[in-house]
């Protein structure tokens, strides 16, 4: 018999529905990001991050909002930029905040971004 509710969690954290995943600056430092939420504009998808400051297992603390602008390669590989166009950035942040408090499901799996 196998019970469902125990798979795939090697981190469990008290944030429920939050997936934490990892990004690198230029200079290599790491940045440990969750994923808020997904935003789509014409033809663009874009991930909605809080930066979070991680020690050991425990998220200690949350940083910035950050925008990513997100690609998939031919292979499944995501890639996130950041939004270099000032006026594409501010109508997602618009979008965001229109969307307010409104519940939205997170349908990507992190476990498969390649960093």
């Amino acid at each position: 018999m196998h019970d469902h509710h125990e798979h795939e969690h090697e981190h469990e954290h008290e944030h429920e529905h939050m997936e934490a995943f990892s990004l690198y600056d230029e200079e290599g430092n790491e940045h440990n990001f969750v994923l808020l939420g997904e935003l789509e504009r014409e033809q663009s998808e874009y991930w909605v991050c809080e930066e979070i400051f991680v020690e050991g297992k425990e998220i200690k603390d949350f940083g910035d909002l950050y925008i990513f602008k997100k690609t998939v390669d031919e292979e499944g590989n995501i890639y996130l930029d950041s939004i270099e166009d000032e006026s594409e950035f501010n109508e997602v942040v618009k979008l965001w905040e229109e969307m307010g408090e409104a519940d939205f499901e997170i349908t990507a799996d992190l476990e498969d971004i390649d960093n």
